[in-house]
């Protein structure tokens, strides 16, 4: 069983997925798909379908010198909300987060 991690930018903040075999990484391939044909994602779309789909997510916010302070500070809080209701979707779903 090979695994690969994959990295998926959001904004400031990065989406860890654990592809665990050929399932996940052709579950995986609809997504980006979905990602480079431009269609509106939001970081609570992204992790729900990796929970949906099975898929081991992980989150961190990066702060990124090339935007201003502001937006910095929106887009942790942003991700602090977000990260929230991660914590319900896991529950739901009865997974570890």
């Amino acid at each position: 069983m090979c695994i690969q991690w994959v990295i998926v930018e959001y904004y400031n903040v990065k989406f860890y997925l654990i592809l665990r075999g050929t399932e996940d990484i052709v579950k995986f391939g609809y997504l980006r798909n979905r990602i480079e044909s431009d269609a509106r994602l939001y970081m609570r779309d992204i992790f729900s379908w990796c929970i949906a789909q099975g898929i081991e997510v992980f989150t961190k916010f990066d702060y990124l010198k090339s935007l201003p302070v502001t937006a910095n500070i929106w887009n942790f809080y942003s991700y602090l909300r977000a990260k929230s209701e991660y914590k319900r979707l896991c529950a739901n779903a009865d997974l570890k987060f």
